[in-house]
């Protein structure tokens, strides 16, 4: 007897095939983020500001896979997907922001420009066009180009409560102003001078009088910081892992730890084109400057490399603000902000987090940012 294909079989059973067959993603196979199809582990998979990584950001909801803005709580629009929204205030800053710095610094080894994201976690209160810091967190920073950098886990959880801009510290709490203008909103953020690896003293007194950091005493530095002593007199161990200085972990070309003393200060400010107002995010142009000892290295490759330091580009810095909400504990705020700020650290690191979700690391650069690349 002839052998029936099982179409065959099926047939004549009266089952026949789909008119069209579809496959169906195995379940044994890890999920494809960017493929368009929500798999084990990813809560959405689309384009869209409200799912990074195949994660849905916070103060976001993506039922279907299709992604829309949650209203309330500062946050006003149109519908049951918020579209078009906006905050319910023009130019007040009060509430709570994700915050992200880009900053980018050229190597000195290859002359390659090197782009740098800051998060912060912001609360502001304004009155009349002056707002101050009310509350923030230092969330870590991220750097891509010739080389990645991050804080060791032990730096990322120092770095947290260092050089608090919310009155809590040695220092009055930051201020800015943001009032209306011709075409919306003119936002500013005061000078701020940051230590990390040093003491406090190698900051200025007055941090209102904007002095260079070339006018401020040297940074502690030591002679040989792959074979020398770690004993650079006013360096600090902030993270605790036994070395002086702030560590940060490299990769790249060179891999390995830099124990380093930092100086530096940031300003923000609107020039000619004001920022959208009632905006829910707006980036703000920014200047800074920094210093830098390195005063260790360890587990590296290419040790001698990561001795030399990046210098600043001369491209200007900007700082990018995200609105989160206005109440700690809201709807809006509660899925970002998971706790009272600077109460717990577990707590406090779960919100950086979130901050990073909000605003992603942007590895992309200005062709002009190092002038002297590739020569």
């Amino acid at each position: 007897m002839p052998r029936r294909s099982l179409a065959a079989l099926l047939w004549g059973l009266g089952l026949a095939g789909c008119a069209t067959d579809r496959v169906l993603p195995d379940s044994a196979l890890p999920a494809v983020c960017g493929d368009g199809f929500v798999e084990a582990s990813e809560q959405c998979d689309n384009d869209s500001p409200g799912c990074v990584g195949c994660t849905v950001v916070p103060d976001w909801t993506c039922p279907d896979n299709v992604c829309s803005m949650i209203c309330g709580d500062g946050v006003v629009g149109s519908g049951a997907t918020c579209a078009n929204a906006t905050r319910d205030t023009p130019c007040d800053m009060t509430g709570f922001w994700a915050a992200r710095e880009t900053n980018y610094t050229c190597d000195a080894i290859f002359h390659n420009v090197q782009t740098s994201s800051n998060w912060y976690l912001f609360e502001l209160a304004q009155q009349g066009s002056d707002f101050q810091v009310t509350a923030e967190l230092d969330c870590g920073v991220h750097v891509t180009g010739s080389a990645t950098v991050d804080y060791t886990q032990g730096s990322l959880a120092a770095v947290l409560y260092e050089n608090a801009m919310d009155g809590t510290g040695s220092r009055a709490a930051r201020h800015g102003t943001s009032q209306a203008t011709a075409g919306g909103c003119a936002v500013t953020m005061d000078r701020w001078y940051k230590i990390r690896g040093a003491l406090d003293s190698y900051l200025p007194a007055d941090f209102s009088a904007d002095p260079p950091l070339s006018s401020l005493p040297a940074l502690p530095s030591v002679a040989d910081p792959v074979n020398g002593q770690d004993d650079a007199a006013g360096a600090t161990d902030p993270d605790m892992d036994g070395y002086l200085g702030m560590a940060f972990q490299i990769g790249g070309l060179v891999t390995g730890v830099r124990e380093s003393a930092q100086r530096e200060w940031k300003e923000y400010a609107t020039t000619s084109t004001p920022v959208a107002a009632s905006a829910l995010s707006f980036a703000v142009p920014g200047s800074y400057d920094l210093d830098e000892s390195v005063l260790h290295v360890w587990q590296c490759s290419g040790c001698g490399l990561l001795t030399t330091p990046a210098a600043p580009s001369p491209v200007p810095s900007r700082i990018t603000f995200a609105f989160i909400g206005k109440t700690l504990g809201s709807a809006r705020v509660a899925p970002v902000v998971t706790g009272v700020p600077r109460q717990n650290e577990q707590a406090d690191l779960a919100t950086c987090q979130n901050i990073e979700l909000i605003l992603p690391h942007d590895p992309t650069a200005p062709s002009n940012a190092c002038p002297s690349a590739g020569l």
